[in-house]
C-alpha cells in the first residue's frame, strides 16, 4: 500500500495572511508551486494524507478553502498551459545514503 503515486493539484484561498504563509510553507514540502496559490504534487497516499492533515491543522474551515484534484495518468497527458512555467513533471527518484 502507498506505492502508487498520486498526481495532485492543490489550490487554496486562505483569508488570514499568517495562515496563508503557513499553508504555502507546508505545501512547499510536498510539491511545486505553479501559481500563487496552486501546487502540483506527486505523492503516495501516505504523503498526501500527511500533507492534508498538516494543512487541516492550519486552516480555519469557516473562513478558508483548500481543494485537492487528483489527476489520472490519461488526464495528466492532457494538461496544457500557456505562459511561463513547465509541464507537470514526475519527481526524480533519489536515494539518501
Amino acid at each position: 500500500m502507498g506505492s502508487e503515486i498520486l498526481h495532485i493539484i492543490a489550490s487554496y484561498d486562505i483569508s488570514d495572511p499568517k495562515r496563508l504563509s503557513k499553508v504555502a510553507r507546508t505545501m512547499k514540502d510536498y510539491g511545486e508551486r505553479v501559481l500563487k496559490s496552486v501546487f502540483e504534487c506527486n505523492l503516495n497516499i501516505e504523503g498526501f494524507e500527511d500533507m492534508k492533515g498538516k494543512v487541516d491543522t492550519i486552516i480555519e474551515p469557516i473562513e478558508d478553502s483548500v481543494r485537492y484534484y487528483t489527476l489520472c495518468e490519461k488526464c495528466l497527458k492532457e494538461v496544457d498551459h500557456s505562459g511561463k512555467g513547465e509541464e507537470f513533471q514526475e519527481d526524480e527518484d533519489f536515494v539518501i545514503v
